[in-house]
């Protein structure tokens, strides 16, 4: 008997509010938090004999938003997988008949099954080759993702709202900074995993200020910001998290240029390294 996969549209939408991208702007998005049940389309072709993927959202914070949302420009509303042009198909066309979609690309079902099982297998061949007795990650097999009986459906109606603008970030309250503020573009970043900068961010919470741990105004220890003395103090976080973070990106793209050939799309964007190029003139 033929087994159909059960894949869906998923039911949200993130919502932006103002304009995005002006500097101090109060643009945000809301972004569903908990667990987001995966149906098939009421108009689906064949009826699905599996159940609906409870998908928890919270739990790949850790990955980008655009690993996953790969065509979104971290700007506008993101768009349903199902919308008109992208993986539009729901199921993958019979070997006699064309794709009819616009560009060809992947049916909902295939596209679902590439992004989430074959991450999944490739999370575990890296722990394997790491040496790892115990495998953490998602399931890849059918009923680990589809369980019978059908799981129930389950929706949370949690959200954050997140910046999408510039924020502007400057010195605590007391500190007599030397340097003007840094207006940080939050939307720019949605490239990289939210817990790469928001360590320990639970997924679910209001995610709160780096000072609100990095707190210490003054060096522990030596003025070296890389010393591990300093690790609550303010100015040290940021330094290591984003100067870091931007010199390896410098790395990764003179690396790519110096094979030839490459679209400058496909180039890890450039940012700055040196302090005129993030703080503001005073």
């Amino acid at each position: 008997m033929k087994r159909l996969f059960l894949i869906a549209v998923p039911w949200f939408a993130f919502v932006l509010m103002g304009v995005a991208f002006a500097e101090d702007t109060e643009a945000t998005f809301k972004l569903p938090t908990g667990t987001i049940t995966l149906e098939a389309p009421q108009d689906a072709e064949y009826k699905a004999t599996l159940s609906p993927v409870n998908f928890p959202h919270s739990l790949h914070f850790s990955y980008s938003c655009q690993a996953c949302h790969h065509n979104w420009d971290g700007n506008g509303p993101i768009k349903s997988c199902g919308t008109s042009g992208c993986h539009e198909n729901f199921w993958v066309p019979k070997p006699d008949q064309a794709d009819v979609s616009e560009n060809g690309v992947k049916s909902m079902v295939g596209a679902f099954h590439q992004a989430c099982r074959d991450c999944h297998r490739k999370e575990a061949d890296q722990q394997k080759a790491a040496g790892s007795k115990s495998i953490a990650t998602g399931p890849v097999a059918c009923a680990g993702c589809h369980p019978d009986p059908h799981s129930q459906i389950e929706n949370s109606d949690t959200a954050l709202s997140i910046p999408l603008g510039v924020i502007n970030i400057e010195a605590p309250e007391g500190v007599e900074a030397t340097r003007g503020s840094v207006g940080f573009p939050h939307g720019l970043h949605f490239q990289f995993a939210c817990k790469s900068c928001h360590h320990d961010w639970d997924g679910e919470s209001e995610v709160e200020a780096c000072s609100s741990c990095h707190s210490e105004t003054e060096p522990s220890g030596t003025r070296n910001i890389k010393d591990e003395a300093n690790q609550m103090y303010y100015l040290a976080a940021y330094h290591n998290a984003c100067v870091t973070c931007h010199r390896d990106t410098d790395k990764k793209r003179k690396a790519a240029m110096a094979q030839g050939n490459i679209d400058k799309a496909d180039l890890p964007k450039a940012a700055p390294v040196n302090c005129k190029g993030c703080h503001r003139s005073s």
